[in-house]
């Protein structure tokens, strides 16, 4: 019985399903990800690895922080956010901005002997 066939139709199926999952993962969706530089007239400037990338909201812009609604005003310089666009999308309107959490001061222990 040659079950070389069977070994590839198998390996192959297994490599569509690896595709399919990383394309269904992206949801339709470009992301830039990186920090506010700032919000000016409904245009979030993002500070992205490769540099800076204008994003057009508007009232469909879903914003949120810890999957709670959030405001345009939380978008302030510094903070991180993930913006979803669609894909393909020339006129860089978001569908939704997701604010990243505050990253923790440091914490160090000081000497409270005097």
């Amino acid at each position: 019985m040659n079950r070389r066939p069977n070994i590839i139709i198998t390996s192959l199926l297994t490599l569509l399903l690896a595709c399919a999952a990383q394309i269904l993962a992206h949801g339709g969706f470009d992301h830039v990800t990186g920090t506010v530089v700032k919000l000016d007239n409904n245009v979030l400037t993002v500070k992205t690895a490769k540099g800076d990338v204008p994003v057009t909201l508007d009232a469909k812009t879903e914003i949120t922080r810890s999957d709670k609604p959030a405001q345009a005003a939380d978008l302030k310089a510094g903070v991180r956010v993930v913006v979803d666009i669609p894909e393909g999308s020339k006129t860089k309107l978001a569908h939704s901005v997701k604010i990243g959490t505050a990253a923790k001061a440091a914490t160090t222990e000081h000497d409270t002997h005097k």
